[in-house]
Protein backbone atom coordinates (compact mmCIF):
# COMPACT_ATOMS: atom_id res chain seq x y z
CA UNK A 1 0.00 0.00 0.00
CA UNK A 2 3.04 2.60 0.68
CA UNK A 3 4.75 1.46 -2.21
CA UNK A 4 1.50 2.51 -4.21
CA UNK A 5 0.97 6.07 -2.52
CA UNK A 6 4.90 6.69 -2.94
CA UNK A 7 4.66 5.40 -6.56
CA UNK A 8 1.38 7.92 -6.87
CA UNK A 9 3.12 10.66 -4.90
CA UNK A 10 6.44 11.00 -6.61
CA UNK A 11 5.49 10.78 -10.36
CA UNK A 12 7.22 7.12 -10.16
CA UNK A 13 4.67 5.43 -12.78
CA UNK A 14 3.91 8.55 -15.28
CA UNK A 15 0.69 8.37 -17.30
CA UNK A 16 1.03 7.44 -20.98
CA UNK A 17 2.59 10.59 -22.73
CA UNK A 18 -0.33 11.84 -24.72
CA UNK A 19 -0.21 13.75 -28.52
CA UNK A 20 3.55 13.38 -30.16
CA UNK A 21 5.16 10.16 -30.45
CA UNK A 22 8.21 11.49 -29.32
CA UNK A 23 6.89 12.82 -26.02
CA UNK A 24 5.33 8.68 -25.73
CA UNK A 25 8.67 7.30 -26.67
CA UNK A 26 10.55 9.25 -24.40
CA UNK A 27 8.25 8.35 -21.58
CA UNK A 28 8.67 4.67 -22.08
CA UNK A 29 12.65 5.42 -22.26
CA UNK A 30 12.51 6.97 -19.00
CA UNK A 31 14.06 4.58 -15.99
CA UNK A 32 11.57 3.09 -13.95
CA UNK A 33 12.25 3.26 -9.59
CA UNK A 34 10.02 2.43 -7.40
CA UNK A 35 9.94 3.52 -3.26
CA UNK A 36 8.75 0.73 -0.53
CA UNK A 37 8.53 2.02 2.82
CA UNK A 38 6.99 1.65 5.77
CA UNK A 39 5.49 5.65 6.36
CA UNK A 40 6.05 8.30 3.77
CA UNK A 41 5.36 12.38 4.97
CA UNK A 42 4.76 14.18 1.98
CA UNK A 43 5.37 18.06 2.31
CA UNK A 44 3.43 19.58 -0.30
CA UNK A 45 4.73 23.19 -0.39
CA UNK A 46 8.74 22.25 -0.92
CA UNK A 47 8.17 19.16 -2.58
CA UNK A 48 9.61 16.58 -0.11
CA UNK A 49 9.08 13.23 0.48
CA UNK A 50 10.69 11.75 3.66
CA UNK A 51 10.60 7.34 3.65
CA UNK A 52 10.95 5.88 7.11
CA UNK A 53 10.82 2.52 7.67
CA UNK A 54 13.62 -0.47 8.02
CA UNK A 55 14.64 -0.84 5.24
CA UNK A 56 13.16 1.91 2.98
CA UNK A 57 14.16 0.68 -0.73
CA UNK A 58 15.01 2.90 -3.80
CA UNK A 59 14.58 0.69 -7.08
CA UNK A 60 16.05 1.94 -10.51
CA UNK A 61 15.78 -0.87 -12.81
CA UNK A 62 18.14 -3.36 -11.37
CA UNK A 63 20.17 -1.24 -9.00
CA UNK A 64 18.54 -1.14 -5.35
CA UNK A 65 19.51 1.82 -2.36
CA UNK A 66 18.59 0.36 0.89
CA UNK A 67 18.77 2.56 4.26
CA UNK A 68 16.39 3.23 7.35
CA UNK A 69 15.82 6.55 5.86
CA UNK A 70 14.97 8.45 2.61
CA UNK A 71 14.70 12.16 2.10
CA UNK A 72 13.56 12.97 -1.80
CA UNK A 73 13.59 16.55 -3.03
CA UNK A 74 10.58 16.18 -6.33
CA UNK A 75 10.49 18.46 -9.67
CA UNK A 76 7.14 19.80 -10.62
CA UNK A 77 6.14 16.76 -12.32
CA UNK A 78 6.62 14.66 -9.29
CA UNK A 79 9.69 12.72 -10.42
CA UNK A 80 12.42 12.56 -7.85
CA UNK A 81 15.86 14.74 -8.47
CA UNK A 82 17.42 13.99 -5.68
CA UNK A 83 17.24 11.54 -2.38
CA UNK A 84 19.30 11.23 0.22
CA UNK A 85 19.73 7.98 2.20
CA UNK A 86 20.95 7.53 5.44
CA UNK A 87 21.41 4.97 8.17
CA UNK A 88 22.49 1.28 7.01
CA UNK A 89 22.77 2.14 3.99
CA UNK A 90 23.27 -0.36 1.18
CA UNK A 91 23.24 -0.54 -2.70
CA UNK A 92 23.12 -3.60 -4.64
CA UNK A 93 23.45 -4.11 -8.47
CA UNK A 94 24.11 -7.21 -9.87
CA UNK A 95 27.06 -9.15 -7.91
CA UNK A 96 28.63 -5.97 -6.03
CA UNK A 97 27.60 -4.18 -2.95
CA UNK A 98 28.57 -1.12 -1.59
CA UNK A 99 27.61 0.05 1.58
CA UNK A 100 28.42 3.40 3.22
CA UNK A 101 26.84 6.09 5.78
CA UNK A 102 25.18 8.50 3.29
CA UNK A 103 24.41 7.94 -0.58
CA UNK A 104 22.71 10.77 -2.67
CA UNK A 105 20.59 9.71 -5.75
CA UNK A 106 20.86 11.72 -8.37
CA UNK A 107 17.82 10.86 -10.89
CA UNK A 108 19.02 13.02 -14.01
CA UNK A 109 22.72 12.07 -13.81
CA UNK A 110 21.86 8.26 -13.13
CA UNK A 111 24.22 8.50 -10.06
CA UNK A 112 24.59 7.31 -6.39
CA UNK A 113 27.58 9.02 -4.37
CA UNK A 114 28.18 7.29 -1.32
CA UNK A 115 29.91 9.36 1.64
CA UNK A 116 31.81 8.11 4.81
CA UNK A 117 33.58 4.15 4.85
CA UNK A 118 32.24 3.32 1.04
CA UNK A 119 32.95 -0.25 0.95
CA UNK A 120 32.65 -1.83 -2.49
CA UNK A 121 32.31 -6.05 -2.52
CA UNK A 122 32.72 -7.56 -6.04
CA UNK A 123 33.20 -10.87 -6.51
CA UNK A 124 35.23 -11.27 -3.08
CA UNK A 125 37.57 -8.29 -3.69
CA UNK A 126 36.59 -5.82 -1.23
CA UNK A 127 37.54 -2.17 -1.58
CA UNK A 128 37.29 0.20 1.15
CA UNK A 129 37.15 4.38 0.44
CA UNK A 130 35.67 7.55 2.07
CA UNK A 131 33.39 8.26 -0.81
CA UNK A 132 32.27 6.49 -3.86
CA UNK A 133 30.83 7.61 -7.16
CA UNK A 134 28.60 4.70 -8.60
CA UNK A 135 27.61 6.01 -12.18
CA UNK A 136 24.64 3.38 -13.07
CA UNK A 137 24.26 4.91 -16.94
CA UNK A 138 27.78 2.86 -17.70
CA UNK A 139 28.14 0.76 -14.68
CA UNK A 140 31.57 2.97 -13.53
CA UNK A 141 32.93 3.19 -10.06
CA UNK A 142 35.60 6.01 -8.82
CA UNK A 143 36.49 5.29 -5.40
CA UNK A 144 38.40 8.01 -3.19
CA UNK A 145 40.32 7.68 -0.27
CA UNK A 146 39.76 11.63 1.01
CA UNK A 147 43.35 12.25 1.95
CA UNK A 148 44.10 8.30 2.63
CA UNK A 149 44.65 5.93 0.43
CA UNK A 150 42.07 3.50 -0.91
CA UNK A 151 42.44 -0.37 0.40
CA UNK A 152 41.81 -2.79 -2.03
CA UNK A 153 41.62 -6.32 -0.82
CA UNK A 154 41.84 -9.53 -3.08
CA UNK A 155 40.89 -12.71 -2.56
CA UNK A 156 44.05 -14.90 -1.63
CA UNK A 157 44.15 -17.15 -5.06
CA UNK A 158 44.50 -13.73 -7.30
CA UNK A 159 46.80 -12.44 -4.62
CA UNK A 160 49.13 -15.33 -4.42
CA UNK A 161 49.19 -15.12 -8.15
CA UNK A 162 50.11 -11.84 -8.47
CA UNK A 163 52.89 -12.27 -6.23
CA UNK A 164 54.31 -15.03 -8.60
CA UNK A 165 53.95 -12.32 -11.75
CA UNK A 166 55.73 -9.96 -9.71
CA UNK A 167 58.46 -12.08 -8.83
CA UNK A 168 59.15 -13.71 -12.31
CA UNK A 169 59.74 -9.58 -13.31
CA UNK A 170 61.96 -9.52 -10.70
CA UNK A 171 63.80 -11.89 -11.55
CA UNK A 172 63.92 -10.40 -15.22
CA UNK A 173 64.67 -7.35 -14.30
CA UNK A 174 68.03 -8.79 -12.35
CA UNK A 175 69.42 -10.90 -14.90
Amino acid sequence: MIALLAAALLGAAPAPAQGKPAARAAARAAPDYRVDAAEVRYAFQRREVIFTGKPVTLTRDDAVLTCARLEAKNDEAGVIETAVCRGDVKLVRGERTVTCQTATYEHAAARVTCDGAAVLRDRGTEAHGKRLVYELRNDEVKLEGGGAPVRITVPGAEVEQRRRELDAQRKEQGK
